[in-house]
């Protein structure tokens, strides 16, 4: 065969013609001429080509009798690409009782005791493709994804196939409805609780490395369907453990190994689909908080030690994190602690370590993000290499228990865990490692578990004493490191990225994750805005479900009745991740997403100096009476940055109150207000004379620095009145 995008060992020949295809087929009397056949009609798949209904049924029918009479009865087996055939198999096709015994053969050896991992990955394929070439296409699909997610992802051909998976999905545009109703059958607890525990956590290996990253499956809103299955499989985990608990002196340590990489899991598929603190309390009610008394429980069975306050000449503060990379929750801790570590009280009362949980199913550590850390003296420590070496398979239990037992060692004082809801980091708290056990809020205000001693974050106009969703926290305001956010950069290599775009244009736009404009005013918003501003085009920059966000906006561009739809739909571009540092200066105006604000990528671009549009939650006279509680609450630190900046408390007060350029004011329950205030503010933004942005942005970047420089001051301040304290 020749080389070929689906298949690494072939080349593509020039194009075919699907009578071409038809008069190879009916010439082959061997595996290489059908397999010539083949290749040319994956070369029309790839180039999209439409097959007519009467082409596909006179296809399939040539492929079946010739892989029927020159392959499959002569003993031979079929490469997976072969699968492809879905593409040109009609649903409701007649049934071909010929490939009913290689059927029966295939799936009744599959998985049966004996057999390798190799053998029953040729096993499925040989069963699938049998099952496809009699007739019966969705059965075909179903068993393909139901029994390839049991296999050991690490067997070498099963990285193969998932590079299969990958890339044909896509192209044969296999229904996500049909992947839900496959993987549901597969987590029905009578189903997958008969497995083995390896395979079982196949199953949720291949839903997160392999399935979850098909380009039209990828963060689609119905995977949370599968969301009361996989609650029901980490119950029967726990219920195991509990009963075992109830009869005797032991849990049984595979099955709570088992839930805290299901409840990683869960958190990670469900958080990624998650757009209200609503369903961050659903899942700490119905998570967290029916787990951690468990493992609880279990720690205190197995008689696991417990912290001990023992004196020393610094106290020690632990840092619990997932993985070190260069995301916004490492930018705003390494902001922080840098600043922590010039405090002179700080410096003379504590030391900080950081105790890695190396959640490689998320992704590896960044050595260079180590590297940080410990230029800041910072160590780093990490006892959970060598579980990693089980890849995919390694033991969250084991992890959990080897940090634990570092923390206890260390006689860590103050235990701060900036994680929602993992299992390793539930169980490390709820069995207790230190003194004093403290939450940092990224943005969920909702986790709250027993052994919780206090709650930081900030996400915060001010430092200080303050309540988020019914829960009391102390917010620590952090200024960001300007490194992070406003790093120098190559002007021809911003130049060589905004050429990818029309040069005429005024860029809209966002960076950040897609769900948070996955918002049907948002996007009503966006559209009319571009329908006032022909001159307009928008980016949304970053990883998301983008088929279902432009099948949102294709809808709403039909009911506005838009003259061209075609070429409108042509405006939007979704470029996947991008390099911040670079984007920043490509958007013209950031028009934040509500009702999910952006995060850090927008305090990011603002301090680039770009327009950005919010829709505030506040109303005028709200915004008015924050901002003079805040200077009034801050005002020797206010007062001396002002000076700094050789600007009067008056000045500062009057172009932050005054300039509301930037901010639409939401009604509050009246969705097309909102709309429309938001519209309205953009089309100004966009309307501004070159003097006027000027002006504003000038504006903007002298109360980022006076706040900043407050921010600084008070975030410090009320950390350590927080650790004394907790």
């Amino acid at each position: 065969m020749n080389n070929h995008p689906l298949n690494p060992k072939n080349t593509i020949n020039p194009t075919h013609s699907i009578e071409v295809i038809c008069s190879t087929l009916k010439e082959a009397t061997t595996k290489n001429g059908i397999d010539r056949a083949l290749n040319a009609f994956l070369e029309l798949l790839e180039n999209r080509t439409e097959i007519p209904l009467a082409q596909s049924e006179r296809l399939i029918r040539l492929f079946r009798d010739k892989i029927y009479t020159h392959v499959f009865s002569k003993g031979e087996i079929l490469e997976r690409f072969y699968l492809c055939l879905i593409a040109i198999t009609p649903l409701d096709s007649e049934a071909d009782k010929r490939f009913e015994s290689f059927i029966n053969i295939a799936m009744s050896n599959l998985f049966t005791k004996g057999i390798s991992e190799e053998e029953n990955i040729m096993l499925l394929e040989l069963g699938v493709l049998a099952k496809l070439l009699s007739g019966q296409k969705n059965e075909a699909i179903i068993s393909y994804i139901k029994n390839i997610s049991q296999i050991d992802m690490h067997t070498p051909s099963a990285q193969k196939a998932a590079s299969f998976i990958l890339k044909s999905f896509e192209l044969l545009n296999i229904p996500f409805e049909t992947f839900i109703e496959a993987m549901a059958d597969v987590l029905k607890p009578e189903n997958i609780l008969r497995l083995e525990s390896k395979r079982r956590r196949s199953v949720f290996n291949w839903q997160l490395h392999v399935f979850w990253n098909v380009k039209h499956f990828f963060n689609h809103r119905d995977w949370l369907k599968l969301y009361p299955l996989w609650e029901k499989i980490f119950y029967q985990m726990l219920c195991v453990g509990q009963n075992m608990a109830s009869n005797s002196n032991t849990i049984e340590p595979k099955t709570i190994d088992e839930a805290l990489y299901l409840q990683f899991f869960i958190y990670h598929m469900a958080g990624n689909s998650f757009t209200s603190q609503e369903d961050w309390k659903h899942f700490n009610q119905k998570i967290s908080q029916i787990a951690t008394p468990i493992y609880q429980k279990f720690a205190q069975s197995f008689g696991l030690p417990q912290p001990k306050k023992i004196p020393k000449n610094k106290k020690i503060i632990g840092i619990l994190r997932d993985r070190l990379v260069e995301n916004s929750p490492y930018k705003v801790e390494y902001s922080f602690l840098k600043t922590l570590l010039q405090d002179e009280a700080f410096q003379k009362h504590y030391e900080v370590k950081i105790y890695l949980m190396g959640i490689l199913e998320k992704s590896d550590d960044d050595p260079a993000i180590i590297a940080s850390y410990r230029d800041l003296g910072i160590p780093i420590i990490n006892t959970i290499a060598p579980f990693n070496q089980d890849g995919y398979y390694n033991s969250h239990l084991s992890k959990a228990l080897s940090i634990r037992e570092a923390i206890i060692k260390d006689a860590v004082d103050i235990l701060i865990s900036p994680n929602n809801g993992y299992g390793i980091s539930d169980f490390i708290l709820s069995s207790r490692v230190a003194p004093k056990q403290i939450f940092w809020s990224h943005g969920n205000f909702m986790y709250d578990i027993a052994q919780i001693d206090g709650k930081i974050t900030h996400i915060c106009a001010q430092s200080g004493a303050m309540r988020c969703e019914g829960y009391d926290f102390m917010g620590v305001s952090v200024a960001m490191e300007s490194k992070f956010y406003n790093p120098p950069i190559n002007a021809d290599l911003i130049a060589k990225h905004r050429e990818k775009f029309p040069k005429d244009k005024t860029i809209l736009g966002v960076i950040g994750r897609l769900t948070k404009i996955d918002s049907l005013p948002y996007l009503k918003s966006i559209v009319k805005i571009m329908q006032h501003t022909p001159s307009t085009i928008f980016l949304g920059c970053g990883t998301g479900n983008v088929y279902e966000i432009k099948q949102k906006i294709a809808t709403i561009v039909s009911n506005e009745n838009i003259a061209n739809p075609a070429a409108f739909l042509e405006r939007f571009y979704f470029p996947g991740y991008v390099d911040s540092t670079i984007y920043g200066h490509i958007i013209d105006v950031w028009l934040d997403s509500f009702p999910m604000e952006q995060g850090e990528s927008k305090v990011e671009f603002n301090a680039k100096g770009g327009l950005i549009l919010t829709l505030s939650k506040e109303s005028q006279s709200e915004r008015e009476e924050r901002i003079e509680s805040w200077i009034t609450n801050n005002l020797n630190d206010a007062q001396k940055e002002c000076q700094n900046q050789n600007i009067t408390l008056e000045m500062l007060k009057k172009i932050w109150i005054e300039d509301c350029t930037g901010i639409a004011f939401a009604q509050k329950d009246n969705e097309e207000e909102c709309i429309k205030n938001y519209v309205k503010k953009a089309i100004a933004i966009l309307n501004l004379s070159p003097k006027e942005k000027q002006t504003h942005i000038k504006n903007k970047l002298l109360l980022r620095k006076i706040y900043d420089g407050v921010r600084k001051n008070t975030g410090a301040k009320s950390f350590l009145e927080m650790i004394e304290n907790a």
